[in-house]
């Protein structure tokens, strides 16, 4: 079960969690009022089997007099008799019971106090979960967007890097072009014998023009500019290679990235793990402390509690 929370994003794990924090102190709330029900339940049986004793129910000495069970000395009053005594007697238990009822009130009023106190802070624990998880899918959220507006850039910038590079190419193919078409169609290159002729008359030539060079050197140019286009060929080949050397490192940093945000996750995932024990490990013992702090609260009420009512008028 920890394991596959575990595997579970972080905001849904918090989520899960805060469910089961809900549940737990619901039961927990629950469970105390169930067994302060039960205390009162037995406070109240015991009164009253102590009520219902012989003890606890003598004839009063204010009571009207049966003639019949008393004679003449039931008459007699004695110098220095105390005659409030039997109402001192019930003040006192009045005021026992009013004591009573009392510590009682401000035992429930205490235990109503520490569960609200709880319950405030429950939801003070709750809302501090909901805050972080609330921040934990923003956080998650801004990554996300921040690498795809890098994505997106860095796309653009290869798009645009690629349309230079093409239109770099292109102008030079076609300055190399039309570089060979001038050298080819240009009559200077050329016999062309009306190029010879002198611009005074037609039928005169320029002794010191140019006739064009001889087949070899032709042939040798040629070949120059074969060599030159071979060249291009190759620098433009290894460009090519270089740059797919750079794509493979590129691949290779990602790859990388991928594997290293891979493992920070399966760290991520640990620490959940350990912090979500830890939690469980935390509710158990917070469990226990309490059903021990509910044992020792209150103690019995012995048998010679009530015994002792009525015994004395001090």
């Amino acid at each position: 079960m920890l394991f596959s929370r575990a595997c579970l994003p972080f905001h849904l794990f918090i989520a899960i969690h805060q469910e089961e924090v809900l549940e737990y102190l619901e039961e927990q709330e629950r469970s105390k009022e169930e067994a302060a029900l039960r205390e009162r339940q037995e406070v109240n049986e015991t009164l009253s089997r102590q009520a219902l004793q012989p003890k606890n129910n003598a004839l009063g000495k204010g009571d009207p007099l049966d003639l019949d069970h008393c004679g003449p000395s039931s008459l007699q009053c004695f110098y220095g008799e105390d005659r409030e005594h039997n109402d001192r007697k019930k003040d006192q238990q009045r005021q026992l019971r009013n004591w009573c009822s009392q510590g009682m009130k401000e035992t429930y009023d205490k235990i109503d106090e520490e569960q609200q106190d709880k319950r405030e802070y429950s939801k003070y624990v709750i809302e501090e979960d909901r805050m972080r998880c609330d921040m934990a899918k923003e956080k998650e959220r801004h990554r996300r967007d921040l690498d795809i507006s890098v994505m997106m850039e860095n796309k653009q910038l290869a798009e645009d890097r690629q349309k230079r590079r093409n239109e770099i190419e292109q102008n030079e193919k076609q300055i190399d072009d039309e570089e060979t078409r001038g050298t080819i169609t240009s009559p200077f290159y050329c016999e062309d014998t009306d190029y010879a002729k002198s611009a005074v008359s037609d039928h005169r030539f320029r002794p010191d023009h140019f006739k064009g060079f001889a087949t070899e050197t032709l042939k040798s140019i040629s070949d120059d500019n074969e060599l030159v286009v071979a060249e291009k060929i190759f620098l433009k080949e290894e460009e090519e290679r270089r740059e797919q050397f750079w794509v493979e490192k590129q691949r290779e940093m990602i790859s990388q990235m991928e594997e290293v945000e891979r493992k920070k996750r399966q760290l991520q995932d640990e620490d959940n793990k350990v912090q979500a024990e830890t939690l469980l490990k935390q509710c158990e013992e917070l469990k226990q402390k309490q059903l021990q702090m509910e044992q020792d609260r209150f103690g019995d009420i012995g048998n010679g509690f009530f015994q002792k009512f009525g015994t004395s008028c001090r």
